[in-house]
């Protein structure tokens, strides 16, 4: 097992470890644990394919693999992932560890990039166009399997194609149920003082004053990311807040900011902020200090990733943490953020010796067969199937045993991932959130068109001003050292920052992207 300099980003742990808690946040699939007839089917589909695949395999190759090194979930060169690509595709995987954030940086440099790569889109955007990676798009009659996903799933294929038509990687899909973002509370102290679970801001408001009166030293609102939260309060108010395709009209962008809305959710959070309601440090809250809060009965309702329900649930001793409906801030539908949506993909390096090889490995891991071996293993090896519903065995006790233990759902393991398998791992009565959440979905997803090389390159300057002033001055608005009389003042101020360069190239992007995928 080589090692290379750490490239990926803290991002890719935080996602992966999320979606371990329970689990990015994706696509469409409604978290289901009850889907016994489909893991029956599957397992057959299995059995029968595992006889045929092992009848006629073809020459034997071998591929590096650049992927994460977790601590958490330690790789392993003998783990049951590779040993199943083994036996389906007669491939050996050997894994080529990131180990800091130049790592990528420095494999592409260094003339011997591993065959195939775990990149996010930004590497891909970055590097693809330089050539580092192979276009995809022309390999696609060699990957049937590949092709017929991306087909299958058109908002994979809308992130992937270039502004150009190249598809420099394919982003993985299904394991992201778990890196949502959700409102959950404490409904053991709502029982106990007779309250009832808000269902708009005005509630929430309400209910946290009733709370801070009850509990004196407590905030009863929590969040920890600061002003990236508001990318899960926006769709309360039938927004996000930078730019987003409008869900009125998709063929458009739109800067949330600008809604009417947007000032009503800061009015909001104002409020709270001034009538200490939540906490004074709310910019900079860490884990540490959240987990304090919310398991010593100084915190209430919050939104955090899914996973995080069970992971707290666990450790208290006294109290119970539910999944919350989010509250209506503006409109009359209650929205969670459009998640399910992985961040990280795959892409095969230009220079690969071993290229079909490394085409082969794709278009198995991307196939029904390899999506449910790589998200199962093996009947009689990982699991029984008991009254035709699949059973793992004992020794996967939760579901983050799945990576500890055979590298299930770690990254470069799988295309397509079959998140029951995950979900069965997770306490039946911790389940309901994956079950609701999905129902609350906001129409489009938080994302922004590919951009060409020129174009990121003549935005970056600008994206960067635009951030940074809109967060300063949100941020002032929030904690009460900019009155909100001067709000249409800052709209107007955000045109002395680029925002229609922006909105203009953004606009064109998504053009083309429209245009590339129809």
């Amino acid at each position: 097992m080589k090692s290379l300099k750490w490239t990926w980003a803290a991002a890719a742990a935080v996602a992966l470890t999320v979606s371990g808690c329970g689990n990015n946040n994706n696509n469409e699939p409604a978290a289901s644990s009850s889907d016994a007839s489909g893991a029956s089917q599957s397992a057959s589909a299995t059995a029968s394919g595992s006889a045929s695949a092992s009848a006629a395999l073809p020459e034997p190759a071998k591929i590096r693999i650049f992927t994460e090194n977790n601590t958490a979930w330690p790789p392993k060169p003998d783990w049951g992932v590779w040993k199943w690509v083994k036996e389906e595709t007669n491939i050996d995987v050997e894994q080529v560890l990131a180990t800091g954030p130049e790592s990528l940086a420095l494999a592409v440099s260094s003339g011997d990039m591993p065959d195939v790569l775990s990149v996010f889109p930004n590497d891909v955007q970055k590097f693809g166009s330089q050539g580092a990676f192979e276009d995809l798009s022309k390999h696609l009659d060699q990957m049937p399997n590949v092709k017929a996903f991306l087909d299958s799933h058109p908002d994979v294929m809308s992130r992937v194609v270039s502004p150009n038509g190249e598809i420099y990687s394919i982003i993985n899909d299904g394991a992201g149920e778990g890196s949502q973002m959700v409102w959950f509370y404490r409904d053991d102290i709502f029982k106990k003082n007779n309250l009832e679970v808000p269902k708009t801001w005005d509630e929430l408001y309400t209910v946290a004053k009733k709370l801070k009166e009850i509990y004196p030293d407590s905030y009863p609102f929590l969040f920890r990311h600061g002003l990236s939260t508001l990318d899960t309060f926006g769709p309360s108010f039938d927004i996000y807040p930078e730019f987003y395709q409008d869900p009125a009209d998709p063929t458009k962008m739109k800067f949330g900011l600008e809604d009417p809305n947007a000032k009503t959710m800061v009015e909001w959070l104002n409020k709270f902020v001034k009538e200490k309601l939540i906490p004074p440090d709310w910019l900079t809250m860490d884990y540490k200090a959240w987990t304090q809060f919310m398991s010593t009965n100084k915190a209430f309702v919050t939104v955090q990733f899914i996973g995080q329900i069970e992971i707290m649930n666990s450790q208290l001793t006294d109290g119970h943490l539910q999944f919350m409906a989010p509250p209506i801030g503006a409109g009359d539908k209650p929205y969670l953020p459009k998640g399910g949506q992985e961040g990280y993909g795959l892409a095969v390096a230009s220079t690969s010796k071993n290229m079909d090889a490394a085409f082969r490995y794709l278009d198995y891991i991307f196939s029904e067969k390899g999506k449910d071996i790589q998200s199962w293993g093996k009947e009689g090896e990982t699991y029984t199937v008991v009254d035709g519903k699949r059973k793992f065995n004992d020794n996967y006790k939760e579901a983050n045993d799945l990576r500890v233990i055979s590298g299930i759902q770690t990254a470069a393991t799988y295309g397509w991932f079959d998140f029951n398998a995950w979900l069965s791992l997770v306490k039946p009565e911790e389940q309901y959130a994956y079950v609701e959440a999905p129902k609350y979905r906001f129409p489009v997803a938080y994302s922004r068109p590919n951009l060409t090389a020129d174009e990121a390159a003549a935005l970056s300057t600008s994206n960067d001003q635009l951030w940074k002033f809109w967060t300063g001055e949100v941020t002032k608005f929030i904690n009460g050292d900019r009155p909100l009389t001067e709000w249409d003042a800052f709209i107007k101020e955000l045109g002395k920052h680029d925002l229609e360069k922006v909105r203009t190239t953004y606009q064109t992007a998504l053009d083309r992207q429209l245009a590339n995928t129809k």
